[in-house]
Order: C-alpha cells, then sequence, then structure tokens
C-alpha cells in the first residue's frame, strides 16, 4: 500500500458520528454542547475525549450527563452497587502549543526560501532552545505574521547566501534576537531538528495536574464522590518519565491532594503510540486511578473494583490533532484500510473500503495512487466483474465498511485470443 491513511484526529469523523449517536442514546438527550465542541479546532480533541469517557462509563454504570441544571460535574455514574460517583472530564493540550505551531512553521518557512533558491530544504534543520523557567525552557520566536520579515532579516540572508556559494559546506547561525539555532547539513537526506522540552516544570505548581485539579476542585460543591478523569494525546504532563529535578504526575497530585479534600481522585489516561509486533505503530490508551486519602468522600472497595474496569480503548485511537486546523475532507477525515486480493484459477476477489471507493468514483485519487497495483492481474482488462457485496464495518476498530468485487475470466472475449489464467494463492497489499 502506497498511503497510510495516517489520521490527523484522535478519532476519524465517522468514529465520532458513531460515538456521538451512542452516547445521546444512552444519556437520553442531544449533547448540544459538544456538537458545538466538535465543530471547534480549538476544543475539538476536548469534546472527543468527554465522548470517550461517557462511552466508557456506560460499561460500568448508568450514566446521567450533567443532571443538575444548575451546574454540576459532567457525568454522574451509578454503579453495580448502587453507589453514585460524579467524575468531571478533562483533556490536557500542551501547555506550549502556541509555541509549538510557531517552531513547525519556521522550520517549513526556511525549507521553503531553500526551495525558492535551487537548494534541498530538507539539509536544514532547526533547534529550539529556550529561557529555562519554573514550568520548563521558554521559547522566544517570531510571530507567524513575521514571516517575511524573519526571511529578510541580514542573519538569514548570510546563511543562504553561504550555501548558495559552496553547499558542499555546513553552514549555521545562532539567532541573536529568538531561541533558534539553523544548520545546514550537506550529507542529511530528512531534515529533522528539535530542542528542549517546553512542558518540563521543576515547581510543582506549575505541573498541569497541580493547576486542574486546584481549578476543579472550586468548580463544583455536589454531595458523594468526587473523580476527575484527564486524558491527553499530546502532553507529557501525564508522562512516566521526566527530567532530572522535573516533577512527575504523583508528585503533583500529592502537592495537589494536601490542598484539597473535595477531589476523590484522578483517573489519568494517557493516549500513546506503541510499536506492537508486526502491525506496526498503533496508539492506546493508558490509565492509572489516584485516590486522595483525605477526600471526604472516597469510592467502596466494591466501588473501587467497578472503576478499575473502565476500558478506554474501545475505541482505535488516530494521530493527535493540533488546536488550529480542521482536519481537511476526504480520507484524511475518514477511517481507510487495506486493499484485499485473493486469486483463483478462473478468476479472484476484489475487496475496498467503501471510503476509498468513494473518492476514486468522485475522481479525487485513483486506485494506482493509493495501492501498489504492479502486479494485479484483476485489472488487466482480461477480467469482469461477476458480483458484489458489501460488508459492515467496525467503527470502534477503525474499520471502514468495505465491498467486494467478485471476478470472472473473461471467457466471451472474441476479438483477441486469450489463454485461460492459471492463478493460484493470494496477495494482500
Amino acid at each position: 500500500m502506497k498511503l497510510g491513511f495516517v489520521g490527523v484526529n484522535m478519532l476519524k469523523e465517522e468514529q465520532v458520528a458513531e460515538l456521538l449517536s451512542r452516547c445521546e442514546i444512552v444519556t437520553g438527550q442531544r449533547l448540544e454542547q459538544i456538537r458545538g465542541n466538535l465543530s471547534s479546532s480549538e476544543a475539538r480533541s476536548a469534546a472527543i475525549w468527554e465522548l470517550v469517557v461517557i462511552d466508557a462509563s456506560t460499561r460500568i454504570g448508568l450514566v446521567e450527563y450533567e443532571p443538575h441544571s444548575d451546574g454540576s460535574p459532567d457525568i454522574r455514574v451509578t454503579l453495580p452497587s448502587g453507589n453514585m460517583i460524579w467524575i468531571e472530564i478533562a483533556f490536557l493540550y500542551p501547555r506550549f502549543w502556541k509555541e509549538e505551531r510557531q517552531s513547525f512553521e519556521i522550520s517549513q518557512w526556511l525549507r521553503q526560501e531553500a526551495d525558492k533558491r535551487g537548494l534541498d530544504g530538507f539539509k536544514i534543520s532547526c533547534r529550539f532552545n529556550g529561557a529555562a523557567s519554573r514550568s520548563g525552557f521558554i521559547r522566544k520566536l517570531p510571530q507567524l505574521h513575521q514571516r517575511n520579515e524573519f526571511l529578510k532579516s541580514s542573519i538569514v540572508k548570510v546563511f543562504f547566501n553561504q550555501i548558495v556559494a559552496s553547499q558542499a559546506e555546513r553552514a549555521s547561525f545562532t539567532h541573536p534576537e529568538y531561541t533558534l539555532e539553523v544548520i545546514y547539513t550537506p550529507q542529511s537526506t530528512g531534515g529533522g531538528g528539535g530542542g528542549l522540552v517546553q512542558e518540563a516544570p521543576k515547581d510543582y505548581k506549575e505541573h498541569a495536574l497541580y493547576r486542574i485539579v486546584k481549578d476543579k476542585a472550586r468548580q463544583h460543591d455536589v454531595p458523594g464522590v468526587r473523580l476527575l478523569c484527564i486524558g491527553t494525546d499530546q502532553s507529557n504532563a501525564l508522562s512516566a518519565t521526566v527530567a532530572p529535578g522535573g516533577v512527575n504526575a504523583s508528585e503533583a497530585l500529592y502537592h495537589a491532594y494536601k490542598q484539597t479534600t473535595s477531589i476523590g481522585g484522578v483517573i489519568t489516561v494517557s493516549i500513546e503510540s506503541r510499536v506492537q509486533g508486526f502491525t506496526g505503530i498503533n496508539r492506546d490508551a493508558r490509565a492509572k486511578i489516584y485516590y486522595n486519602d483525605r477526600a471526604k468522600a472516597l469510592p467502596a472497595e466494591a466501588d473501587k473494583v467497578a472503576l478499575s474496569k473502565l476500558n478506554f480503548n474501545l475505541w482505535k485511537y488516530h494521530h493527535p490533532l493540533n488546536q488550529y486546523d480542521t482536519p481537511p475532507s476526504g480520507l484524511y477525515r475518514k477511517l481507510g484500510g487495506r486493499l484485499s486480493v485473493s486469486m483463483s484459477n478462473n478468476g479472484g476477489k476484489l475487496t475496498i473500503p467503501t471510503t476509498v471507493l468513494l473518492e476514486i468514483l468522485a475522481g479525487r485519487t485513483t486506485l494506482s495512487e493509493l495501492y501498489d497495483l504492479s502486479a494485479e492481474p484483476l485489472l488487466s482488462g482480461d477480467y469482469r466483474i461477476k458480483s458484489c457485496s458489501f460488508q459492515e464495518g467496525n467503527p470502534e476498530g477503525g474499520d471502514s465498511p468495505t465491498v467486494t468485487l467478485d471476478f470472472d475470466f473473461d471467457f466471451d472475449a472474441v476479438f483477441n485470443r486469450v489463454k485461460r489464467p492459471k492463478l493460484t494463492g493470494s496477495e494482500e497489499e
């Protein structure tokens, strides 16, 4: 397959539509605020995460969404024991996402300028440094509207002139105003770059978990057990590893719990990429529950067992979604899949995701652009379609519906002398 359907969202659009429908059915109401947030680039991932938590909670109990009209935590769950708990849902974006966007755009500016000058932009890399602070390393970078000003500055002009004069020589500069180092490496083929981690707090008061627990503790005053469910697919605040001298998640919660008795515990969920055998890179959720022993209300032991069964891996996750773009229409927003081909002496079968088929019929792409068909005989013109069938997809598993075409060798072709093919085995692209 030439194109892996790499998404730009936590879940694809069909998955979110199905998830929203399920959540509205189980809660018995139209989730207007969530629907509105799904159409906003800045709130979309948080809205999807809220649906994921609602859906996971329905598997362990009866869920009510915002049952108090005058304000309450997001959901109230009645567990098998009959006890009720409140769950407030939160999503962590990277604290310095705007600076991350600036970093990405600056790298693009420099590569585009290199291409404009007839140079290989992928031989240019950037290192983003920063001033040390209690929250991490703070980058100082040009604003997005300063593109032309930055590229026309004398230090950038000298850098490119130096490369043009001698493309075989390494060149670099450290910007006097910004926390940026730019390097041209003649032997490089893939660009790259990096920098100091921005969100690396050395003070627990600057940690995202500490700040969000303190904020949520003041937000609602309801009787009973209150939990927070905090997820992320982007922030490193929930990472198990921290820089030397940094504050990890458990330390941040320890200090937060010392100052509140209203929060009974925090469920943290980090959605991360993992290499899994022959399936390549998958994304799955890793959850932990931290109870607050000082809380005025804690779950009973039976309820803790029920909460431990919360499963946040019911849906197949895709790549994180940034806060400033809407996923482009077409395949990148939709569920994709593999092209499956099996051959026999008399014909064969071709199974194609319906999302791909629709894009081909619309003329926005072709089969050969998406899949490697160099050895594909079914499309040679010697076969005809005998029948077709439709297979339902699996939104949770990230599988698109598919259409299977059954092919027969075209024995009615009389204008050319053709031989009956002798093909066996199966092939999958």
